[in-house]
């Protein structure tokens, strides 16, 4: 079986990494659930979501109330909520924006804060939670798999499809074709997601009068900013972040990276119409160092 071949290891990232101290990144899913869990006995999601989507932006004020430690906001509830428990996996952040140049510091994504960081992280499960039963219901689904996640030593052999880049399957050491298989089985459409854009869509989609829904990987910063513009266009939308920042954009050149198929696994059975065939049961397939 092509899942028996996959080395699924511990990477580390630019500025974060899922793994923390684990052999594996599926005990961050849990405590972020959790997480979610407690900071939803305080407050409703839908709110929660509003608030942390408008201050996620203000870095200065989320330094302060940090620093101050107090719970007198729903925002500073939250940040003392999860700096305590995620502070594990972003442990690269500060060393990043210290070395980050003039030019590249005002790059909202490249500039992202270890705050911001922790509220990207809680805001990805809340969408989650709120956008899983629509795009449960949507007509086609779409998924946007990011290039970094190929087999490098193998080279990626995709084709131009309709909207973007079709997996081919032509290694068994690559994400994105095991991603590939596990939407198909899902009814999900993946995309290798090189040229095609969001706002595209809708329009292409309602000439075949369909509902959409879409299904994102990327790292943690693009993926909010990928579900965000979902929001903003109507389109129900869930994501999963890659384990690791570690493509061009953030260290220079490509590493191979990974994204935690149980989790992928996880997510779409809670958004899968399909009963026809049981899902394949990720964790028990893959190699772990």
């Amino acid at each position: 079986m092509l899942q028996q071949e996959i080395n699924y290891r511990p990477v580390r990232g630019k500025t974060y990494s899922l793994f923390g101290n684990a052999p594996s990144s599926y005990p961050y899913y849990k405590l972020i659930e959790n997480l979610a869990d407690v900071c939803l006995q305080h407050y409703d999601i839908k709110m929660l979501l509003v608030e942390i989507q408008k201050a996620s932006g203000k870095k200065k004020l989320l330094k302060k109330l940090v620093k101050n430690s107090t719970n007198d906001t729903i925002v500073s509830f939250v940040l003392n909520t999860l700096k305590d428990s995620l502070w594990i996996y972003t442990t690269e952040v500060d060393e990043h924006l210290r070395n980050l140049s003039v030019f590249k510091i005002w790059d909202r994504r490249l500039g992202t804060t270890e705050e911001q960081y922790h509220l990207y992280m809680l805001e990805i499960e809340l969408m989650n939670r709120i956008h899983n039963e629509n795009f449960k219901k949507c007509e086609h689904k779409i998924a946007l798999l990011p290039y970094c996640l190929q087999d490098f030593q193998n080279g990626c052999k995709s084709t131009k499809g309709d909207l973007d880049h079709i997996c081919k399957g032509c290694s068994g050491r690559c994400f994105i074709n095991h991603a590939s298989r596990l939407l198909r089985n899902n009814n999900v459409t993946p995309y290798i997601w090189m040229s095609s854009s969001i706002k595209a869509f809708p329009k292409l989609l309602k000439a075949k009068q369909q509902s959409i829904g879409i299904l994102g990987i990327a790292c943690i910063p693009e993926l909010v900013w990928g579900m965000r513009m979902c929001m903003h266009l109507g389109i129900p939308v869930v994501g999963i972040p890659l384990d690791a920042n570690r493509c061009m954009r953030w260290m220079g050149r490509f590493h191979e990276n990974s994204v935690n198929l149980e989790k992928l696994n996880d997510l779409l059975s809670r958004a899968s119409e399909s009963k026809e065939q049981p899902l394949i049961l990720i964790a028990e397939r893959i190699k772990c160092e």
